[in-house]
């Protein structure tokens, strides 16, 4: 009978066992599968967002070689000037065509590329200059003049072309680009391949089925797998309405007949497109099978585990305790005599259950330890829960405040965040954490001196940052919130004090509701983005931000426009008081900080464009990385305007000295064009001679020559050529020959073809036409 009363407790206790593995297995699963969603959700809007930033950079390095096209002199020329027929004319229209065809070499994905001038209604491009009355179908040109944008990304070719594929992606600009339309002197459009941007799509993880797509502002798809779909309107599908009027980027749930789906979408500032990637339920639930297999396996090996536990303890603790147990029973029942019998036997069997319930104490001292060590981590956890939204209701989270140490009221709450202050300083400190940790600690000794007035408690959350939690006893959301500031102030003096590091605190909106902490909290991050312009050490409250001034707006821009020109002019003192104008203004616009240090960004690439020397372009731009880092990391305006005089007062001296170096350039080639002019009929005259003329080497001399004509050298002298060939046509008897020697040729056969390349006729028709 007792050994049956031995076998129904290792049942039981086996039982137990294989009860708590499910539940943890199934507990497990549930919490695995909901953290393998959100990550798979994050990894999906990042690989979205890269894609969109990759499309992006490659469109705009398009659009900037565009831009530097349309700056040159050949492209003013060709705006600005009325057709004609002479000669100087028909060069300069070469040159243009040559810089299309260069740049569709620079830029293979170019399929063609076409400029309308007003001034000459006439149409170029790589192989035509026409009157747009000729062969050609000038719609397009006259569809964009009205509007208002300097430039757009669309698609489908907008004019007739045969040897364009018909899904293309055009970008329209116009002449001059900063011009409103009625100063508009042109407009120029350039075709690229649709598949360039479809192509891009094959890193998303399902981006090979067709379920990647890019639609403009009003949902057409520009871009999609299956061609078909081109041109139709993403709201002809049901997840057009939901991501239509999406912004910036981020996902949705989407119910397709009996199926789900997931919609992730990604907006370019840029184009103005909208990526969309769909991914059914099914594709994504096949990424949970693996948590699924591993769990049951290990719960099948636990399971093994615990049964062979259960039998091993009773057969090394429970039987030896039974017997011990008996023995003592009839120790206790034999009153006189035997008393002595199997006393010995009983020494061994006591001292392994004594020795097994040390273990026993001591693994459990253990434990308690360990638990105690996981409070930190487990309280973070909650707060950071609470906060975020991920726990909403007061009734759940509940339990675990007596375990982590927390006290919290039913309702009325409100979050702070407390960011350090001074970031550049923090970099040289290794470990920001002790830090962060003493502000949390300060923060929950400062509500515990308010006794019941307030409870809530503060943890670190990120590399700077801390929240602190608070809730009220009474629902007076003024008094509360007054209590609230009042309470920040008293933080701010004793981080101070204690600490010897200044902060500054966002202080976010009043939430009645256990399930609105969220909001609160996205509102103190909100606040906190605004301390670049509040400074360090300070308190920012909802109604410390307010909207931005839109006549104080335009007169910072006009500011920006004056820096520009201050630069330009090389005036350092007046670049230094436009600056600090500037971000006086900024100061009372209220810019946020990530929208402080973008418009710093703009203002210093604005400022180098209009400097125009390549190496300083060249040098911003591979710094791109560390001038945003080092803007992002001052502390507050003054910083930020140090380091923009900086970089300003090195353009002025760039410019500086570019100047000088344009103005020795200049004096060198005025006195090599005079020597062409003098010596151009030597049939010898070359890139050479004139380098070893002047002492300088050719390849210099080739590039200086073309960027201050604008004409290279050989066309330059053959251009002087056959001006003075015309004159000798017209004006005396010489023979073709006598005047081919003349001018430099020793070739009549090469003089003849420059020649009527030059006139459009050959020399005896040229003498011809004009005497007549």
């Amino acid at each position: 009978m007792k050994r049956n009363m031995a076998y129904k407790i290792q049942m039981i206790y086996a039982s137990l066992f294989i009860l708590i593995i499910a539940s943890t297995v199934l507990i497990s699963y549930i919490s695995g599968t909901e953290r393998l969603e959100r990550e798979v959700i994050d990894s999906n809007l990042q690989m979205l967002n890269q894609i969109n930033k990759r499309m992006e950079s490659t469109l705009e390095e398009i659009d900037r070689a565009i831009i530097q096209m349309l700056q040159t002199g050949d492209a003013a020329f060709f705006f600005n000037t009325p057709r004609t027929g002479d000669p100087e004319y028909l060069i300069r229209l070469d040159g243009i065509q040559s810089q299309i065809s260069g740049l569709k070499r620079s830029y293979p994905v170019i399929q063609s590329m076409y400029l309308y001038s007003r001034a000459n209604e006439m149409l170029l491009s790589e192989e035509l200059y026409n009157p747009t009355s000729e062969e050609t179908d000038k719609h397009w040109i006259s569809t964009f003049y009205t509007e208002n944008f300097y430039y757009k990304w669309t698609a489908n070719p907008l004019f007739m072309e045969k040897n364009v594929n018909r899904h293309t992606v055009t970008l329209i600009r116009f002449y001059p680009m900063a011009d409103k339309p009625k100063n508009r002197k042109g407009v120029i459009a350039v075709n690229l391949p649709e598949t360039i941007l479809s192509d891009m799509f094959s890193d998303l993880q399902f981006g090979n089925s067709g379920n990647v797509l890019i639609t403009d502002e009003q949902g057409t798809i520009l871009s999609h797998a299956d061609k078909s779909r081109i041109g139709r309107n993403i709201a002809e599908y049901k997840l057009g309405g939901q991501v239509l009027f999406e912004k910036d980027s981020g996902f949705t749930r989407h119910k397709n007949g009996k199926a789900s789906e997931w919609v992730f979408y990604s907006s370019s500032a840029y184009t103005g497109w909208k990526l969309v990637y769909v991914v059914s339920q099914g594709q994504m639930s096949g990424l949970f099978l693996a948590i699924r297999n591993i769990l049951l396996a290990l719960a099948g090996i636990m399971v093994l585990l615990s049964v062979g536990s259960v039998v091993l303890v009773n057969k090394t603790w429970f039987t030896p305790m039974e017997r011990f147990i008996n023995k003592v029973e009839s120790l206790f029942s034999k009153r006189d005599g035997g008393t002595a019998t199997g006393a010995g036997s009983l020494r061994p069997d006591f001292n392994r259950l004594e020795g097994t319930i040390r273990d026993v104490l001591t693994g459990y001292s253990d434990a308690v330890r360990q638990l105690q060590e996981s409070k930190p981590a487990l309280k973070l956890q909650i707060l950071f829960d609470i906060v975020t939204g991920h726990r909403t209701r007061y009734d759940l989270a509940k339990p675990y405040f007596d375990h982590i140490g927390l006290e919290l009221y039913l309702g009325h709450y409100i979050v702070m965040i407390a960011e350090l202050d001074n970031k550049v300083l923090l970099e040289k400190i290794s470990d920001l954490n002790p830090y962060l940790y003493a502000v949390g600690n300060v923060a929950e000794e400062l509500m515990k001196e308010r006794g019941e007035a307030l409870k809530g408690g503060a943890v670190q959350i990120n590399e700077y940052q801390a929240v602190i939690l608070i809730s009220f006893l009474e629902e007076d959301s003024a008094a509360n919130m007054e209590q609230a500031v009042t309470f920040a102030h008293s933080l701010l003096d004793a981080v101070q004090t204690y600490i010897k590091h200044s902060v500054s605190i966002g202080i976010g909106s009043y939430s009645r509701r256990f399930a609105d902490i969220k909001d609160s909290y996205q509102a103190a991050q909100q606040c906190i983005h605004y301390k670049l312009v509040a400074g360090p050490g300070t308190i920012i409250t909802g109604n410390d931000i307010s909207a931005l001034d839109g006549a104080g707006l335009m007169e910072l821009f006009d500011l920006a426009d004056q820096l520009q020109e201050a630069v330009w002019q090389t005036n350092p003192d007046k670049v230094a008081e436009l600056l600090s104008a500037i971000f006086v203004m900024a100061a009372q616009c209220r810019f946020a900080d990530k929208t402080m240090v973008q418009f710093a960004l703009q203002l210093i690439y604005r400022t180098g464009k209009k400097v125009a020397d390549p190496a300083l372009l060249e040098r911003l731009q591979s710094g791109h990385t560390e001038i945003e880092g080092r803007l992002a990391r001052t502390g507050s305006l003054s910083d930020m305007r140090e380091y923009l005089l900086e970089l300003m007062e090195n353009m002025v001296e760039a410019l500086v000295e570019k100047r000088n170096s344009k103005t020795k350039t200049d004096e060198l080639i005025a006195r090599i064009t005079a020597y062409i002019s003098l010596h151009y009929g030597q049939s010898g005259l070359s890139l050479n001679l004139l380098s070893e003329e002047f002492a300088i080497s050719s390849n210099h001399l080739s590039k200086i020559f073309k960027q201050s004509t604008g004409i290279n050298f050989v066309d330059y002298v053959i251009a002087i050529r056959m001006q003075e060939a015309q004159r000798l046509l017209l004006e005396g008897p010489s023979t073709v020959n006598q005047i081919a020697e003349q001018v430099g040729y020793t070739n009549v056969t090469s003089f003849m073809r420059s020649f009527k390349k030059f006139s459009g006729m050959t020399p005896s028709e040229y003498r011809q036409a004009e005497r007549a």
